[in-house]
């Protein structure tokens, strides 16, 4: 299965933005209180001190509101442009991309570190290791990836997973509350596969209540 298109992203992103959404004011919330001091923890821990950044698919931004790291260059890059026009709204970012993360518009060990929610669940496993080789080019020997990945067994799956089957019986017609998900992760014996594929070295992986228990956090870096 192919990861979703640009016009199925925009789609997803006004409908979570519009004001009348409650899916998108809960969302919201989550990302601006609690995922983005899970950001923020992870960041200072595993981004370098000094050189870009780039959020590897920002969707909103919001998540990435409390970052810190002032005085250098932090890169907002997504697929959708209108993603990318509520991540304006977000003081953190310096400068903005559209792209595609399996071809990144960066030159060969050009950031220091890079991060992203709920992202890379959208690839399914052979596009996923091509764009986690790609996240391997462009950064620095030693640079960081910090990624929050989605499990099957997160809490959000436990939440929206009975809410999407009875939206979906209600309507007689597929209900999701967010493109296809064809690459949760399974287990840590998963993650750390996808890593070795990718010839990226495991540094820790983490599911905790730091943003409770929605994703497994899988910090990986470019062997020096």
């Amino acid at each position: 299965m192919s990861e979703p298109g640009r016009a199925t992203w925009d789609e997803h992103w006004d409908a979570i933005q519009r004001d009348s959404s409650v899916f998108g004011r809960i969302a919201s919330f989550v990302r601006v209180q609690v995922l983005s001091r899970a950001v923020a923890h992870y960041a200072s821990r595993y981004l370098a001190a000094d050189g870009p950044l780039l959020e590897a698919g920002s969707g909103t931004g919001q998540s990435s509101s409390r970052i810190g790291v002032p005085g250098r260059p932090r890169i907002a890059l997504d697929y959708a442009a209108r993603a990318l026009r509520h991540a304006r709204d977000v003081p953190v970012f310096d400068a903005f991309l559209q792209g595609d993360l399996a071809r990144l518009p960066l030159r060969d060990a050009s950031l220091s570190g890079l991060w992203n929610l709920g992202v890379m669940e959208h690839f399914d496993e052979a596009a996923g290791i091509r764009v986690l080789r790609e996240f391997r080019r462009v950064l620095v020997p030693g640079g960081h990836a910090v990624l929050f990945w989605p499990p099957d067994f997160g809490s959000s799956r436990m939440v929206l997973a009975p809410i999407e089957k009875l939206l979906t019986w209600k309507r007689a017609s597929r209900f999701q509350f967010f493109p296809d998900e064809v690459n949760r992760l399974r287990s840590r014996a998963h993650a750390r596969r996808l890593l070795a594929a990718a010839d990226l070295e495991e540094r820790r992986i983490d599911f905790s209540f730091r943003d409770l228990f929605i994703h497994v956090v899988v910090v990986a870096r470019r062997p020096s």
